[in-house]
Parts: structure tokens; C-alpha cells; sequence
């Protein structure tokens, strides 16, 4: 490769670098290049009660499982989201009792649901509550109401 053709690419990856750092990703590029524009989903069983959840998570093309957290466990997921060529969305279901529920957890520019690397989500019965990541601009959790079930 020419050293032109050196410089530009060492161009190109600094301004890579340096626009995931202004949107909020604090990779350790050295330690975890694996993880370098990765989200994290984790997702807590804070029903009141006790009560045991069931859980299902997925996305127009993963499907993450059927997931029984008992009060206080957690199921995490992580993924790129597709920045530029489509939107991210992972929906998951929620049910206990005789209840059942649903929610959008991850909606690419939403910033209740995308702002975040590590997404921390505590699971109530009234709906899901994101904690804020440490050094977070907003330091209260962000409570959302369940996705309107929809009737044809």
C-alpha cells in the first residue's frame, strides 16, 4: 500500500474513532475491538411481588428465546445496530400471571430506548424503567408505558 493510501485509512479510522466518542461509545479499542460499536441490552425482573417473568425478546431477523427471570434475574442480549443502512428495532413480550405485555426495547434514534451502550432496563408491572449509565446527562431512570396492544 502506497503512503498515501496509508495516511488516508489512518485518516478514516481516527475520524471513525472520534465520532463513536462524541455519540457516547467508550470502547477500549485496544482490549475490546470486539466490541467496538456494540449495544448492550440488559433487561431486570423488578416485578412486584416476587413474581416470576417471562420473557421474549426479538428482531425482524434474530429471535432471542423464551427466558423465565425469577425476581432480581436478568437476561442481557448485545448487537450492532445498522447505522446506515436501516433501523434497529428489538421488540420483546412480557408476561406473568395472567398478564402479557410488550415493548419496543431498542428503536434506533429514539432516545428513551437508543440513547445508551449498556441499555439497563428494570421490568415493573406498570412498564419498563431504563437506570442512566454513569455520567449520564440525565441521572433519573426513564419510565415508559407499555407498547398500545394493536386490535384488527
Amino acid at each position: 500500500m502506497s503512503p498515501f493510501n496509508q495516511k488516508v485509512v489512518v485518516i478514516c479510522m481516527l475520524m471513525l474513532l472520534s465520532m463513536q466518542y462524541v455519540h457516547g461509545v467508550h470502547a477500549n479499542v485496544v482490549n475490546s475491538i470486539g466490541n467496538l460499536f456494540r449495544v448492550h441490552v440488559n433487561v431486570v425482573n423488578s416485578l412486584e411481588d416476587n413474581l416470576d417473568l417471562t420473557l421474549h425478546c426479538k428482531s425482524k431477523n434474530d429471535d432471542l428465546g423464551i427466558h423465565l427471570l425469577h425476581h432480581g434475574e436478568g437476561f442481557s442480549f448485545s448487537f450492532r445496530p445498522a447505522y446506515i443502512i436501516a433501523q434497529t428495532l428489538f421488540f420483546c413480550s412480557f408476561a406473568w400471571k395472567d398478564e402479557l405485555h410488550w415493548f419496543d426495547i431498542y428503536i434506533d434514534g429514539d432516545k428513551a430506548r437508543a440513547d445508551c451502550d449498556n441499555c439497563n432496563w428494570k421490568v415493573f408491572k406498570s412498564g419498563p424503567c431504563r437506570t442512566p449509565e454513569p455520567k449520564s446527562p440525565t441521572p433519573t431512570p426513564i419510565c415508559l408505558p407499555w407498547n398500545k396492544s394493536q386490535r384488527v
